[in-house]
């Protein structure tokens, strides 16, 4: 602007003065002629010579200014099914489209991570995401893949080169070797059974102009399914099974695309009995699952998503339009019809992603304390914290203020020697702080929803508790707070033995959620003298620390 309007002068004076010298037939001098003229033809020059040296990059410009708009015209369409026809009917609640004799595109593209080339327990590490067709056969009761006819050629020069490595984006590793990876989290008591979740999909070959018809399910859904180590634990259920889902969906990107997850617990199928104190051990430990799963899945699904109970591979709903008996589930409504539920995306390999991963249990052996699975995991396990937070409708930020809130897990295990009432502990609280500092209160948080139980965890600023799977709500506190955990010194056990060693719980995952402080005191002296006031002296300085940080000073004075 400003060089334009300095311009602008100089060219109305020159208009208005008189001319000196030779006339023209169009008012202006021949030399400003000659000057326009030659400034024209560098113009010209300078462009030829701009598109010349651009060479490919003007026209890949070119071209994606074209792809660009082209894709802009795209966009204004509609482009999912469920944006303009209405639905078909629904598997486990989420609505579908039949989809026939589809010829284009008709394979599954993986990708697959974590190999680490130990043939006999690469697939505990690995996980995988499967795009385009990630299917559920009603018939067979499993997952089902697509891998082209021209990719036997791969496989059979991977079957010869050992040293060619090509499973990050193929089905299979070889021709006799598929990408397996592990169904569920591993329990090492499980010994020669942990192979029972070693698991791949079924691969079907598509042949050239071979057409494939399905039931197609919003694209913006995740199937993902999955072994439960012990579900019906709320520790284990939230840290065994919810958090490596989570971590699949941070991996692959998908947690923060708005995506619906669509969980199957998968039933093992090569034997009557499931695996020891899994979900399909016995009757009563399925029921327990069940109650569990009912409970919590809301924090995974969101409280209007989630169901009555979590569907299984055995036990699903698989509704048409048009079926009259709607209270049948397991069933297609015409043998003309496709048995296959198909989505865009699925997720599977959790072996690696538990609280614990694949060599260690969660604290009751010495050598569970020579590795750790979980540091550098803290923010991502905030962000775990915040997205079950989400999907309950909970504020995920708090400020302390006073009274600052100390709270009591009250009965928190159903094993005796770690089922405290925190009788005294409590009293001496009370006591020992004034109620305008300090807000004691106690819970028994297996008697509260989950919604409740967040709730006040979520604004707690001292938690103290039992450790084990009854702590799990510790993990919904605000960032700042304290957790006290009360451990059995000589909790240890060693082949169904008791070593006589500390047994820690959990130590692992909580010592890393570096948005919480984390002590651990000995159950054993609990109710000593010299105990009570070392509790007392720990919770005075952690209310002190979350004084400094939040600058509170100006209450107390």
């Amino acid at each position: 602007m400003v060089h334009n309007s300095q311009r602008s002068p100089t060219v109305r004076n020159n208009s208005s003065s008189k001319s000196s010298g030779l006339s023209c037939p169009f008012g202006a001098p021949p030399i400003a002629i000659f000057a326009v003229g030659l400034l024209v033809s560098q113009l010209i020059i300078f462009n030829i010579g701009a598109i010349y040296f651009q060479g490919d990059n003007y026209y890949d410009s070119a071209n994606t200014n074209h792809i660009s708009r082209q894709d802009g015209r795209q966009r204004e369409l509609p482009q999912r099914i469920e944006d303009i026809k209405p639905a078909d009917g629904t598997f486990n609640g989420y609505p579908i489209w039949f989809r026939k004799d589809q010829k284009d595109n008709i394979e599954t593209f993986s990708h697959c991570v974590g190999e680490n080339y130990q043939e006999e327990t690469s697939w505990q590490k690995k996980s995988c995401e499967f795009s385009n067709l990630f299917c559920f056969d009603t018939a067979t009761k499993d997952y089902v893949v697509f891998d082209l006819d021209k990719n036997e050629g791969m496989y059979d020069h991977a079957e010869n080169q050992p040293f060619i490595d090509i499973s990050q984006s193929f089905l299979k590793k070889s021709q006799s070797k598929v990408n397996s990876v592990s169904l569920g989290g591993i329990n090492l008591k499980w010994s020669d059974g942990i192979n029972r979740l070693k698991w791949f999909p079924e691969i079907r070959i598509v042949k050239p102009n071979e057409s494939l018809s399905y039931y197609e399910l919003s694209s913006d859904v995740v199937m993902v399914p999955f072994h439960s180590m012990n579900g019906g634990n709320p520790g284990h259920l939230v840290w065994d099974d919810f958090l490596p889902i989570y971590t699949l969906l941070s991996m692959y990107q998908l947690k923060n695309k708005s995506m619906e997850l669509l969980m199957m617990r998968y039933v093992l199928k090569d034997e009557d009995r499931g695996l020891w104190a899994s979900c399909d051990w016995t009757d009563e430990k399925k029921e327990a699952c069940e109650q569990m799963f009912k409970k919590f899945l809301p924090l995974m699904l969101g409280s209007e998503r989630a169901h009555d109970k979590l569907v299984t591979t055995e036990e699903f709903d698989f509704q048409l339009v048009g079926d009259n008996d709607t209270n049948n589930s397991n069933r297609i409504s015409s043998p003309n019809q496709s048995t296959l539920v198909c989505a865009k995306h699925g997720l599977a390999g959790i072996g690696a992603l538990t609280d614990h991963g694949t060599s260690k249990l969660h604290g009751w052996e010495d050598k569970d304390y020579q590795t750790t699975q979980n540091h550098g995991r803290g923010g991502m396990l905030y962000e775990f914290r915040n997205f079950m937070l989400k999907n309950m409708g909970i504020p995920i930020e708090y400020s302390h203020k006073p009274p600052f809130r100390i709270i009591f897990s009250e009965n928190s295990s159903n094993i005796n020697r770690r089922n405290f009432d925190f009788t005294k502990q409590k009293e001496l609280v009370q006591q020992s702080f004034d109620p305008s500092y300090v807000s004691v209160e106690s819970y028994v948080f297996s008697e509260m929803s989950v919604a409740k139980q967040l709730e006040v965890a979520s604004q707690a600023s001292i938690f103290i508790t039992s450790c084990g799977g009854g702590a799990v709500s510790s993990m919904f506190m605000p960032k700042g707070s304290t957790v006290i955990f009360y451990y059995l010194e000589d909790g240890g056990v060693i082949d169904g033995r008791s070593s006589g060693k500390p047994a820690r719980l959990d130590w692992d995952l909580f010592n890393n959620m570096a948005y919480l402080k984390v002590h651990w005191l000995p159950a054993g002296t609990m109710q000593t003298d010299a105990d009570t006031k070392a509790l007392l002296f720990l919770i005075q300085h952690e209310l002190d620390s979350i004084i400094r940080e939040r600058s509170y000073d100006h209450f107390f004075n």
